[in-house]
């Protein structure tokens, strides 16, 4: 699904990340005095708002969307819910580590890829594969090895930092909460049984 920001070219974007702990809830908890809901009373208001329909774009992140409020996540609100999943092959977290060393000036290139081809973990997440990124740029830099010979090196103790069950979980809520199946890769259609 493509955004085409030219078309609205006077919308405000409001991001809010680690959603599920900063909107509040509807029912405040006895200790913060009430403020918990009328935050969340608020924020679900402009939500909803029709004055600001179209000129104010909400974005919320979280690894635990299970936990926002359901009205916040009707449509009206919240309209397309856009999973971010974690690598499926060698190839994929291969570029995605790739893109991050970029920005760190470290070229890795298709050679480099065969070389590590098979040490290259699967189910890798954007901030696992920064992790190797700047390890990475570290070793190439201290030891002054070439981007392939950092990036073998980095790969030689990795350990997924995430335990798997863990990751599975947030993989089925993931599929659980998507707004369209399309944004959902085959090898996670169907193969975790969403949450309860």
């Amino acid at each position: 699904m493509a955004i085409r920001w030219n078309e609205i070219p006077h919308a405000e974007i409001v991001f809010i990340d680690e959603a599920d702990q900063a909107i509040g809830r509807r029912e405040s908890g006895s200790g913060d005095s009430g403020t918990s809901g009328r935050v969340y009373s608020m924020l679900a208001e402009e939500m909803g708002s029709s004055a600001t329909r179209g000129r104010v774009i909400w974005i919320l992140a979280s690894s635990r969307p299970d936990l926002i409020e359901v009205d916040l996540k009707r449509p009206g609100r919240i309209d397309v819910k856009i999973p971010l999943f974690p690598t499926v092959e060698p190839r994929e977290s291969f570029e995605l580590i790739r893109v991050l060393c970029s920005r760190l000036q470290i070229n890795l290139n298709d050679d480099d890829y065969r070389a590590v081809e098979s040490s290259l973990p699967v189910l890798l997440t954007p901030g696992s594969a920064e992790t190797l990124a700047v390890n990475t740029y570290r070793i190439s830099r201290i030891e002054a090895k070439s981007p392939g010979e950092a990036l073998r090196a980095s790969l030689c103790h990795y350990q997924n930092p995430i335990p798997l069950d863990v990751l599975k979980f947030q993989i089925a809520l993931a599929v659980k909460e998507t707004s369209d199946l399309e944004f959902i890769p085959n090898a996670f259609r169907g193969a975790v049984p969403a949450p309860s």
